[in-house]
């Protein structure tokens, strides 16, 4: 059930699980003219919460609407829960196509989170396929600074996935080979393997080890590989010595 109001600005606060991260302020400020000149055309979608409303659609119209110092502004008012609201947010800023590749992934881990949805689940909900959520959640295991050029669209996600195998410094140093040359995502590809796939040094292949320790070392690898689709926080490093095949874990408090 929803209502139409018209509602004090001030009693209006942010949606804390809104996606998008990276607003123009050359559009907010033409949007901003074309309300002045038209009016607001379509109302902002909020929820009662305590003390006020929470805004769950239209963040640039209501950024709009306070550069122009208006009082008031148009709202449907509905009756939403915290997941709801987290998921209309998501799903609101996915139709309209405006996300970056970096503030979606950040929006489907952030629902996982919320919901316990797994990535099937949430496809499902979202009417994506598993493999679209997966591909972007791993553009989070990318350095930051990488993740900053696919959310400013320096580079493009394709480009972030080339990069995916690559250690952290690594990446940085791609990137930079890329904005200098602008280098397209075939390029990037071939550049990556003959600098540094084809040139990294194998990895030990167990000859050493009996059946049951490849298995178990292989069993290990594969948990990682699930714990890092809903963590960035986790790292694995591998190592040996002699006698012995280190697997270490490092987990951020």
């Amino acid at each position: 059930m929803s209502t139409y109001q018209i509602i004090k600005m001030n009693l209006i606060i942010p949606n804390q699980y809104q996606p998008r991260t990276v607003f123009s302020d050359e559009a907010i400020e033409e949007l901003a003219q074309s309300i002045k000149e038209n009016g607001l055309l379509q109302p902002i979608t909020v929820r009662e919460c305590d003390n006020g409303y929470q805004l769950i659609a239209g963040e640039r119209r209501f950024r709009a609407c306070q550069r122009l110092n208006k009082d008031t502004i148009e709202a449907i008012v509905i009756k939403a829960g915290e997941v709801q609201s987290a998921t209309l947010a998501l799903i609101e800023n996915i139709q309209r196509e405006n996300l970056s590749a970096i503030e979606e992934a950040n929006g489907y881990l952030q629902m996982i989170r919320l919901t316990g949805l797994t990535q099937s689940q949430l496809g499902k909900k979202l009417g994506k396929k598993q493999s679209t959520i997966a591909n972007k959640i791993r553009l989070l295991n990318l350095d930051l600074e990488v993740q900053q050029a696919i959310s400013e669209k320096e580079i493009t996600e394709r480009h972030g996935r080339a990069l995916l195998n690559l250690d952290e410094k690594q990446q940085r140093e791609v990137l930079k080979k890329i904005l200098d040359k602008d280098m397209n995502v075939a390029q990037t590809e071939e550049y990556v393997f003959d600098h540094y796939i084809q040139k990294k040094k194998k990895k030990p292949q167990f000859k050493c080890f009996s059946l049951s320790s490849k298995i178990i070392i292989n069993t290990i690898k594969e948990a990682y590989k699930k714990v890092k689709e809903i963590s960035k926080d986790v790292k694995m490093d591998e190592s040996e010595d002699e006698q012995n095949y280190i697997i270490t874990f490092t987990i951020k408090k």
